[in-house]
């Protein structure tokens, strides 16, 4: 007998169109926070809570998008096999 078990989804509710929308999401987050980190370093003013908050929350943007580059990376075998399910039953439906 073998000891393998299965491999296991990253994310199992996530699918291809919603890692889309995450993936654009965050990568518009993150490009928002460059442009005020980079806004608030052209003023040359002192940095307040709030412009150092904006470099948390572009650490935390990139931090998403790398997890979202591993759940691709990891389950895109998993979207490729729905995918051809969902074709072979369209065929299927169709046949008949």
């Amino acid at each position: 007998m073998s000891d393998e078990s299965p491999t296991k989804r990253a994310n199992p509710k996530m699918n291809r169109g919603s890692f889309r929308l995450q993936f654009t999401i965050w990568s518009v987050w993150v490009a928002l926070q460059l442009l005020l980190i980079t806004g608030n370093i052209l003023s040359g003013e002192a940095w307040a809570f709030g412009e150092y908050l904006n470099v948390f929350m572009l650490v935390l943007g990139l931090a998403m998008l790398g997890h979202l580059l591993y759940v691709r990376r990891r389950d895109e075998h998993f979207w490729r096999a729905e995918e051809e399910r969902r074709a072979d039953w369209e065929r299927r439906g169709r046949a008949l």
